[in-house]
């Protein structure tokens, strides 16, 4: 983690002693606003997916976000959609139709 630049938050009032890490029976839960971001073995794995999340959040607020009918995306799914599916495209798109037709 060390190499990526990653800081773990911290959080005294959690029982995993991380912010955004949940023990759900031996496994450790990670989410970030709402996405669930995956289970892990580990507390420590979890607490570097959501400090990752939280990292790719202010990458893309500095660089002015990802709008899409006036709002803006903060590369977050839902129903379960991980992180990095989401950043990656892993949502559905319309394909854009061309307004030139032979």
């Amino acid at each position: 983690t060390e190499a990526e630049s990653l800081r773990l938050h911290l959080a005294s009032s959690n029982s995993t002693g991380y912010m955004g890490v949940r023990d759900e029976t031996g496994r450790f839960r990670a989410e970030r606003s709402h996405v669930h971001l995956g289970y892990f073995d580990t507390a420590l794995e979890a607490a570097v997916a959501y400090a990752r999340a939280v990292g790719q959040e202010k990458a893309e607020a500095s660089r002015g976000g990802k709008k899409r009918g006036g709002k803006e995306r903060s590369g977050g799914g839902g129903g379960g959609a991980s992180a990095a599916a989401a950043s990656e495209g892993g949502g559905k798109r319309r394909k854009a139709r061309s307004s030139l037709h032979t």
